[in-house]
């Protein structure tokens, strides 16, 4: 979130390995409700394989994708709007392409 960061190994290392550990908590906090896939590809291969009906995929996909839009409001307004100036992903496209058309 800055432009100070530090971008040497260990600095990557310890942000993969916070990375893990909040998939850990998301699938072990989902785990009793949903068998803790949190993801939409996961939900859509258990689908297709049979281990769950295909209109239990579509409600997890909702609930999902539901959830990922609170969690971006959320996280904006934590932040306050701070978005990377260096940041070229094509949300952070779409969000100034919004955000100038308004």
């Amino acid at each position: 979130m800055t432009s100070d960061a530090a971008l040497d190994p260990a600095g990557l290392l310890a942000v993969a390995v916070c990375h893990g550990f909040a998939l850990f908590v998301a699938v072990a906090v989902g785990a009793n409700i949903s068998g803790g896939h949190v993801n939409p590809a996961v939900t859509f291969g258990l689908a297709v394989g049979g281990q769950i009906t295909i209109i239990t995929g579509i409600f997890y996909w909702i609930a999902q994708l539901l959830g990922s839009i609170v969690a971006c409001f959320l996280l904006q307004f934590v932040t306050g709007g701070l978005v990377s100036s260096n940041s070229t992903s094509l949300a952070t496209w779409l969000s100034h392409s919004l955000v100038k058309s308004t």
